[in-house]
């Protein structure tokens, strides 16, 4: 379910947050809550602000969590999620989470997979992380076909780096 008047001022938090107005972005997306304290959308901006604007990883965590439980169907608090647990070492946590919004409609099939894949390079699966690189690389069209072969190529190098290491 979508409301267009949060919607709104999200998008308005968002644009304080790009214009170095983290402040005034979270005490608008905090009002909010007062309004829609169930509301997915509004809980995943929350929590995208405190994970790359702040660093306050546990309310991050907090509001993608609630964010995944109000709308279970969108997919960004699923990679917003995903990203935070790689951050923390939870790769394995994170794999999980990242293939669960991959299953959502409308998920950005690129971004998941590269982040599923980043998440198997750093558990040192790299037979894993080479085959969700080239996923990923088949589901790209643009620039970002150039780092996902490099990437291709890290792995390569690093499995038998350590295979014989």
């Amino acid at each position: 379910m979508r409301i267009d008047w949060i919607e709104k001022y999200l998008r308005e938090a968002e644009q304080l947050i790009y214009a170095n107005n983290v402040d005034g972005g979270l005490q608008l997306m905090n009002d909010l809550l007062y309004d829609e304290p169930g509301y997915g959308s509004l809980h995943n901006y929350l929590g995208w602000a405190y994970l790359y604007y702040t660093g306050d990883a546990d309310r991050a965590e907090m509001h993608l969590r609630m964010a995944v439980k109000f709308n279970e169907e969108y997919p960004a608090p699923y990679l917003h999620m995903g990203t935070l647990l790689i951050r923390k070492g939870k790769y394995n946590e994170a794999i999980t989470f990242l293939e669960k919004g991959l299953q959502k409609p409308n998920a950005n099939r690129l971004a998941f997979l590269e982040s599923i894949a980043h998440a198997h390079e750093l558990c040192r699966e790299y037979k894993k992380a080479i085959r969700t690189y080239k996923s990923a690389l088949a589901a790209s069209i643009g620039h970002e076909s150039n780092t996902l072969m490099e990437s291709i190529k890290r792995c390569r190098k690093k499995r038998v780096t350590l295979f014989f290491s």
